[in-house]
């Protein structure tokens, strides 16, 4: 196996320092150049322009968990019950589609849209007890509503590979991404099968994919991102300043910036004065870019 290629720690800076409870969901819309993203617990959406500097924040009416471009124009934001759209000129709009609305105990948690305007996404318990009711669902063009997989305790890892025939997914509390056979016709999955173990004490939260197939992941607990080719084999790791590093995502109007969403929640006082920059947005020059990210469509 060959040895993989090491991104020092000092090669990772912040570029929006929002101090994020919990960042997440990191979405590059090359359309308007913005990195869009979320702070969980603090209820908010933001966006941070590379070229101009330009910050962005938004306040939310309940806790987000995902973000998508729309085909249509604008965001789509998962909130606690369900996907809404959201223009930056006008804010949240209306609701677009109801998920487990009935349930006040939930809320949407980590989403990717496919080539073909479907998107996957999954929902869990939000106070963060861990309990296994979320669900894994996916969302077809037509606006019909499919539930993959329930018994779920935190959906994290949802990525589908360039060629549209992996769909990466993770229950984090498992500790094992899976990935599943994919029909980027149909957009049916098939019988998962385990991609990448991690040993206790790390969790595989948020992921992306680059050009070359490989899929990228945020460890918590591991203070890390993993390179991992779609053989599994571990091609690159990059040493971060956080230990709770949640969401990858490749964008800038290259493409080869690496950015990524950190998290403050759960680490104690002198842990976060270790962690100066957790719960900002970090970026990091990568060789590989990433791909043009697939838009929800219209609904």
């Amino acid at each position: 196996m060959a040895t993989p290629q090491v991104i020092e720690q000092h090669a990772v800076l912040p570029v929006h320092e929002a101090n994020a409870v919990t960042g997440e969901a990191p979405f590059w819309d090359a359309r308007t150049e913005t990195l869009w993203w979320i702070d969980i617990e603090g209820r908010r959406l933001l966006g941070f322009s590379p070229e101009s500097g330009r910050e962005q924040v938004y306040n939310l009416p309940s806790m987000p968990g995902l973000l998508a471009g729309r085909q249509t124009g604008g965001l789509v934001v998962g909130l606690e019950d369900g996907l809404y759209g959201f223009d930056p000129a006008q804010g949240l709009g209306e609701r677009l589609v109801a998920v487990e609305q009935d349930d006040a105990r939930t809320r949407l948690n980590d989403g990717k849209a496919d080539p073909a305007g479907r998107m996957w996404f999954g929902s869990m318990e939000k106070s963060g007890s861990g309990a296994p009711i979320g669900s894994f669902y996916r969302l077809d063009p037509s606006g019909a509503e499919h539930r993959h997989r329930g018994g779920i305790a935190v959906p994290n890892a949802i990525s589908i590979a360039p060629d549209g025939r992996t769909l990466y997914f993770a229950d984090s509390h498992a500790r094992i991404i899976e990935a599943f056979p994919y029909d980027p016709a149909t957009g049916e999955a098939g019988a998962g099968r385990p991609f990448v173990r991690y040993e206790e004490g790390e969790l595989p939260d948020g992921t992306c994919v680059d050009s070359q197939g490989a899929l990228w992941i945020a460890v918590i607990g591991g203070s890390r991102l993993e390179r991992r080719l779609p053989d599994g084999s571990l091609d690159t790791i990059v040493k971060l300043p956080v230990s709770r590093p949640t969401m990858p995502m490749l964008g800038g109007r290259d493409g080869h910036t690496l950015f990524i969403t950190s998290q403050r929640c759960y680490l104690g006082r002198d842990q976060l004065e270790a962690e100066p920059w957790a719960g900002d947005l970090l970026a990091v020059r990568v060789e590989v870019p990433g791909l043009s990210t697939p838009f929800m469509a219209k609904i």
